[in-house]
């Protein structure tokens, strides 16, 4: 019996440190992004989407999540599928398109994960305004336009699901 105790100890502090770890990973990728606590406010802008036609960023209406990707990067392939997951009755998804060679690059990308929904085309001062440093990259605004959630990386389709819960009920 005081065998399986010290295996149940050894499994706990593997989780404790394993979550430090993780924890610890988050908080580096995230230490250049714009503060999340409600203080940053972005305002209105329209951009062209791969379509040619103007469409706005944020939403009054509902939350939004800006995912900001290239489509050259690795994990925003493995990723961007995830944001199908994410009932868009509750929160606006905004794929925005940076660092492309040409349009090309954008339509190739969206058709090989079969993207239906608008892509909009950034640039360098929609970049630059969201410090996005590395791919992809999620923002959480409010209906203020307020960022209120952020992150790097690939991020699990639970991991979104979670967002979208927490934020209905904030």
């Amino acid at each position: 019996m005081k065998l399986a105790g010290q295996k149940w100890t050894l499994w706990v502090r593997d989780i404790v440190i394993g979550g430090i770890i993780i924890a610890a990973v988050l908080a580096w990728q995230g230490r250049d992004m714009l503060e999340q606590d409600g203080s940053v406010s972005i305002a209105h802008q329209v951009l062209p989407s791969l379509q040619g036609q103007p469409s706005p960023l944020l939403s009054d209406e509902t939350p939004t999540l800006v995912y900001f990707f290239a489509p050259w990067c690795q994990v925003c392939h493995l990723s961007i599928g995830n944001l199908e997951y994410v009932n868009n009755d509750n929160i606006k998804i905004v794929r925005v398109a940076l660092d492309y060679a040409n349009i090309q690059d954008v339509e190739a990308f969206a058709a090989q994960h079969e993207i239906n929904s608008p892509i909009l085309l950034g640039n360098n001062q929609i970049k630059q305004q969201f410090n996005v440093s590395a791919y992809p990259t999620y923002y959480l605004l409010n209906t203020q336009n307020e960022i209120i959630g952020g992150s790097k990386g690939y991020s699990t389709a639970a991991g979104l699901k979670l967002r979208e819960f927490l934020i209905n009920y904030q």
